[in-house]
């Protein structure tokens, strides 16, 4: 499992240049033991990177979501800042890749990513590598978000406080990736809580804080593994989140568990004494 991460602001990450030209990375977590990580790319055609010319699979899943530029794996879908895609393990992509200028991107993986190459495919849409084994969850692109169905969501009051669109998700586990569209008056939750998945985080757009101080703005980024405790965070204006979760987001609330559970038990103790003096007051009558 990748290492707890509160708070980490890529603004401030120098770029490290990769052994191929022109692509240069800000690595913001890994796990040791599998290989896997989020990065930070860049790549800029101007100092010398091209886009693989050759259809690939990789043995891992990778997903990738545009920040900066422009970009396209078949040139007929461009995907622009906010667009994402999914390539499950074993998917054939990349049957025209192009890259015209220089661009971002978010870039997750579950493993070291390795290039399998099909000079002849047999298709030019995604289709699964001849001998892999068929994904459950599927490929798919996403070039424009705003044209999709957004859940609404609300508070107590009724009032809408942020929407959120699923990406992708595994039908089986529940892992997958969202935007979380946040507005003035949202919050986490109400007291600080776990969740029993992990949960990745990057500001795409304006501030969230926590009630323990930590501000996250345009750029930054956090990692919480399962069962980190964690204070709630709130929106006092606006912000876009993208958000990876290893499951359903539970919310376990910590913190006050002992209290809300001493006074549950007052109660029922109260709710005895009362019921029993009733039944003594009850036979005193008789």
């Amino acid at each position: 499992m990748r290492p707890h991460i509160p708070l980490l602001d890529t603004n401030a990450m120098p770029w490290q240049e990769l052994p191929a030209p022109g692509i240069l990375s800000k690595r913001l977590s890994t796990d040791p033991a599998t290989g896997a990580r989020t990065a930070l790319q860049r790549v800029v055609p101007a100092k010398g990177y091209k886009a693989p010319s050759t259809a690939h699979w990789h043995h891992t899943d990778e997903e990738i979501l545009v920040v900066k530029g422009l970009m396209s794996f078949d040139s007929k879908v461009w995907l622009r800042p906010g667009a994402y895609c999914f390539h499950p393990a074993g998917t054939v992509h990349g049957f025209k890749s192009s890259v015209p200028e220089e661009s971002w991107f978010l870039s997750r993986v579950g493993k070291d990513l390795d290039f399998n190459f099909v000079p002849t495919p047999r298709q030019l849409t995604y289709y699964t590598a001849e001998g892999e084994a068929a994904p459950v969850r599927t490929a798919g692109a996403i070039p424009e978000s705003r044209t999709q169905r957004w859940q609404t969501m609300r508070n107590r009051a009724g009032k809408i406080v942020a929407q959120q669109l699923i990406l992708s998700r595994h039908p089986k586990t529940g892992e997958g990736s969202m935007f979380l569209r946040c507005r003035a008056g949202w919050a986490s939750a109400a007291r600080p809580y776990r969740h029993s998945v992990y949960e990745e985080v990057f500001v795409l757009e304006g501030q969230v804080a926590s009630d323990d101080g930590i501000v996250m703005n345009q750029g930054c980024y956090a990692f919480r593994p399962p069962g980190t405790t964690q204070a709630p965070f709130r929106c006092a204006d606006h912000a876009l989140l993208y958000v990876n979760f290893g499951g359903d987001l539970d919310y376990a609330p910590v913190g006050r568990t002992r209290r809300a559970a001493g006074k549950t038990a007052a109660k029922k103790t109260a709710a005895r004494k009362k019921t029993a003096a009733a039944k003594t007051k009850k036979k005193r009558k008789t």
